[in-house]
């Protein structure tokens, strides 16, 4: 349960060979280097210049892929060189021909009311004073048209909405109740005749664009090289140089620390290599250290922030917990079944469009097998108790079974989650104040749990475990208050330190919030098995409203249709309140973040 160990790295050589140096860091891959200074106004310019190349070759990557069908193998037909400028072709004329089709589609959907005319020709009329305008009229019927006496008038269309056009000679008509329409480009056939090129002209470039599509991976290939040869670019402008020398300084992993001698040795560069261990004031990067199966959980707490160097690794506690919760609140093990397929069929299918997918679909799948052993204890598969009552282990149904049995549970494991996580801040570096802080958190915690346990459980007088809770509870809460009290402050005033120690008594009623946050594991799993059994009620009962045949097919849709939406619903809440119940409940004693992610300088291969 640690992170990584780092090395301090520093590398001095030759001015002349320092690019010839970087170039090989780069193909190494392990040094995070730090910035020696602020990169030159020549290299900001030049790194400016490679961002916007890294961006364009990006934009035309991602929009090529979408023409690339499944299984296509690249044919060669295109050199390296060209495949670039002709994709940017392609799509600009795409975009253009697109845009151009959806404004001739308005004028047609315009002018599909008024047949079709010559724009022209009524551009030539209005030289000769004869005025030909279109009009139309919000909520007016063609009773209420106040028209000039010297004025033709047509109507067109009385509804939905009242349109018209005139004639006039001498000038045109003037209508502050009317809308006048704008002169078409063109007219209707001419319009479409327009549409139907720019339509074989369309499929034309999308047949170009599909064919360049089969070598997408090349495209590939330009824009990872891109984005190295923007990070070589931007870390030669930090590093120190004069006319003879360079230096850099960075952090490599103490497991990497062979591997780069080893290479550095094959290579014969002209370079002085030191490495040392991290001083008390330095903050390395942090590099997470994690086996299989707690890697799946990285993506979801790198959102919530990094540890320190010198931490506590969160993983550990995060990852089984955050299973188990998840598992829990979803509760069913159809649901869960159907998740962990998805996720296979997901990872399988898209894992290869980005290097974290497959990551975020192995936490799924973990998710799922935990809903599934969940679903199966407690006898829930759709929603339906698929089991004799004889064989639920756990039965939460409010007519057959105890459902507060799941809440004594949800509350159990709040004990566990919340003490793991004061042990955890009690053996994170930190003051003397704060650990001792932690054990009075966790004295009242025990506590009141005890406590509460006997009056439950252990109420009678006669039973040893009553004894035993009650005295062992009131032992808890009263170490845990004078921890508290005593341990408020180091200051040396008296009243200073009883006022502390009085108030933070008083924050330990928070302590009974964060504790109860942990019912709503009993709320959402309860929810999801309870809405999932209406959904099926539901269906019966449409079945018998509709008949046979059709109430089948009807059942059937409000089953999909029932059962899907719960499943996205309980996804989303098993996720977000799982997740909060450690970011906001239990990180808060021990997780302090500020960690500085460990960023190797290397080559990107994707």
């Amino acid at each position: 349960m640690a992170l990584a160990r780092m090395k301090k790295v520093f590398i001095v050589g030759l001015g002349e060979d320092k690019e010839k140096v970087l170039r090989f860091l780069q193909d190494v891959g392990v040094v995070h280097v730090e910035p020696f200074a602020k990169p030159s106004s020549e290299a900001e310019e030049q790194n400016t210049h490679i961002v916007q190349n890294v961006r364009r070759i990006g934009q035309i990557y991602e929009s090529l892929k979408g023409y690339r069908s499944s299984g296509e193998e690249a044919e060669g037909l295109i050199s390296e060189e060209e495949i670039l400028l002709r994709s940017e072709r392609a799509l600009e004329d795409l975009q253009e021909v697109r845009s151009r089709k959806q404004a001739l589609v308005k004028i047609i959907a315009d002018l599909g009311l008024w047949g079709d005319f010559d724009t022209n020709y009524l551009a030539g009329l209005e030289k000769e004073n004869v005025f030909v305008q279109r009009f139309r009229a919000e909520g007016m019927s063609h009773q209420q048209l106040d028209i000039p006496d010297d004025a033709f008038i047509q109507i067109v269309a009385a509804k939905p909405v009242l349109q018209f056009f005139t004639v006039r000679l001498g000038s045109p008509v003037e209508l502050p109740w009317a809308t006048p329409l704008r002169r078409p480009d063109q007219g209707l056939q001419k319009a479409r005749e327009e549409v139907a090129y720019l339509t074989e002209k369309e499929s034309q470039i999308v047949n170009e664009l599909s064919l360049l599509a089969k070598q997408v991976d090349v495209l590939k290939k330009q824009y990872l090289a891109a984005i190295s040869e923007e990070n070589f670019i931007e870390c030669l402008g930090t590093l120190y140089s004069d006319e003879f020398l360079f230096g850099m300084q960075g952090w490599v992993p103490a497991d990497s620390e062979k591997n780069l001698f080893d290479r550095l040795a094959l290579s014969q560069l002209a370079v002085l290599v030191r490495t040392r261990n991290p001083f008390e004031e330095e903050a390395p990067p942090t590099l997470f250290k994690n086996n299989w199966f707690i890697k799946r959980i990285e993506p979801l707490l790198k959102l919530y922030g990094f540890p320190g160097y010198r931490d506590l690794d969160p993983s550990y506690f995060f990852a089984p917990f955050m299973i188990l919760f998840f598992g829990i609140c979803l509760g069913d093990a159809g649901y869960g079944a159907v998740f962990l397929l998805s996720s296979i069929w997901i990872r399988k299918k898209f894992g290869h469009l980005s290097p974290s997918l497959p990551v975020v679909m192995k936490l799924c799948e973990a998710f799922s097998i935990s809903a599934i052993v969940i679903g199966l204890l407690t006898g829930s598969i759709f929603g339906y108790w698929a089991f004799s009552r004889d064989l639920i282990v756990v039965d939460i149904d409010k007519d057959h079974g105890n459902p507060m049995v799941l809440f004594y549970v949800s509350l159990g494991l709040g004990v566990i989650h919340l003490s793991i996580s004061y042990l955890m801040g009690v053996l994170q570096p930190s003051s003397r104040i704060d650990r001792f802080q932690k054990l009075g958190l966790l004295g009242v915690l025990w506590g009141g749990a005890c406590l509460i346990s006997q009056r439950i459980w252990f109420s009678q007088p006669d039973l040893m475990m009553s004894h035993l809770f009650y005295y062992g509870g009131l032992g808890f809460l009263v170490c845990g208050l004078l921890l508290t009290f005593l341990f408020a402050s180091d200051s040396k005033k008296l009243l200073v330190r009883i006022g502390l120690g009085l108030w933070s008594v008083y924050g330990l009623t928070g302590l009974v919030g964060d504790l109860l946050s942990y019912a709503r594991l009993f709320g959402l799993g309860i929810a999801t098995t309870a809405i999932a059994s209406v959904m099926n009620d539901l269906a019966g009962m449409v079945q018998q409203a509709a008949g046979p045949v059709a109430g089948a097919i009807l059942a059937i849709l409000v089953l999909i249709l029932g059962h899907t939406f719960n499943l996205l619903l309980s996804i989303l809440g098993s996720t977000v309140h799982s997740a909060r119940l450690h970011f906001v409940e239990a990180f808060k004693s021990f997780f302090r973040g500020g960690g500085l992610e460990y960023k190797p300088f290397k080559v990107e291969r994707g």
